[in-house]
C-alpha cells in the first residue's frame, strides 16, 4: 500500500513539475524563433525574424479574407441590379412587342373609305340673324363603322354683300349638326365686307373633324349666320366637291 501511495505522489508531483516546463518550451519556442534571422528579399514583408514575419503573415491573410468577403457582397448586390435590370428590360420588350403587334394591325387593316361629293349650283341667303339656318344641301354619304372618325375637306368660293365690317360665317355640317359641342364649331368660312365698299369675296378651304357619327346614312349641308345683307356661296356655279374621308376609331384616353 504505501509502495503504490509513493508511486502516485511521484506521479502528481511530475505532473506539477510538467506545466511550467511546457511553458517555458513554449516561451523557448518563441523567443527561438524570434531569434532566428528572416531574409524577406523579394517577399514584400517587412519582419526580420521568422516569428514577427509569421505574425505579419497572418494580418496579411486576415485582411485578404476581408476584401475577399467585402467582394463578395459587392458580387452580390451587382448581381441583384443586374437581375433588377434584365427584368425591366424584359417589361420593355413585351410593351414594345405590343405596340408593334398593334401597329402591324393597324397597317394590315383595308384604307379607310374616302369619296366625293360634287355639286355646282350656287346658294345665297338674305335672311341673316345671330344663328345658323341652312342654306343648301350637298349631298348625303354612307359610313361604315359606328366608333370611326369622319374627316370633310370643303373647297368652295364665298361672297357677302352689305356694309363695311358685316361678315357671313358659312359651316360645313353633317346631319344638321356641327363637329362639336363648342360655341359656334369647326368647319368655318367667314368673309368681311371690306371698308369703303359694299362686298367682298374669298376662295376657301375647310376641314371639319367629326369624332362619331355613327354608322349608316348622313347627309351633308352647308349652315349660315352673320350680319350682312346677303351671303352667297359659290357664285358664278363652278365646280365643287366634298372629300369624305371615314378614319379609325379614337385612341383610347388613359
Amino acid at each position: 500500500m504505501r509502495a503504490r501511495f509513493a508511486v502516485l505522489v511521484a506521479l502528481g508531483v511530475a505532473a506539477l513539475l510538467a506545466i511550467p516546463a511546457g511553458a517555458w518550451f513554449l516561451q523557448a519556442a518563441d523567443r527561438d524563433a524570434r531569434r532566428l534571422r528572416f531574409a524577406n528579399d523579394g517577399s514584400d514583408l517587412q519582419a526580420t525574424d521568422v516569428q514577427t514575419a509569421l505574425q505579419e503573415l497572418s494580418r496579411r491573410v486576415k485582411q485578404v479574407e476581408k476584401s475577399g468577403t467585402a467582394l463578395q457582397g459587392a458580387a452580390v448586390a451587382q448581381q441583384a441590379q443586374l437581375g433588377t435590370l434584365q427584368a425591366d428590360v424584359l417589361q420593355q420588350r413585351a410593351a414594345s412587342e405590343v405596340r408593334l403587334a398593334a401597329v402591324e394591325g393597324r397597317l394590315a387593316e383595308p384604307p379607310p373609305p374616302r369619296r366625293r361629293i360634287e355639286y355646282s349650283d350656287g346658294a345665297s341667303s338674305n335672311t341673316l340673324g345671330p344663328t345658323y339656318h341652312r342654306i343648301r344641301d350637298i349631298g348625303s354619304f354612307s359610313k361604315v363603322a359606328a366608333t370611326s372618325t369622319l374627316l370633310l375637306t370643303w373647297n368652295t368660293h364665298v361672297d357677302v354683300l352689305g356694309e363695311p365690317g358685316t361678315f357671313c360665317d358659312f359651316q360645313l355640317r353633317v346631319d344638321g349638326r356641327p363637329d362639336t359641342d363648342q360655341d359656334g364649331g369647326g368647319g368655318r368660312a367667314v368673309v368681311y365686307v371690306p371698308p369703303n365698299t359694299s362686298g367682298g369675296s374669298a376662295p376657301v378651304t375647310v376641314a371639319a373633324l367629326f369624332a362619331r357619327p355613327g354608322a349608316g346614312n348622313h347627309s351633308l349641308g352647308v349652315f349660315v349666320r352673320g350680319t350682312a345683307r346677303e351671303c352667297m356661296e359659290n357664285y358664278g356655279n363652278f365646280p365643287r366637291a366634298v372629300i369624305v374621308e371615314e378614319g379609325p376609331a379614337p385612341a383610347p384616353q388613359r
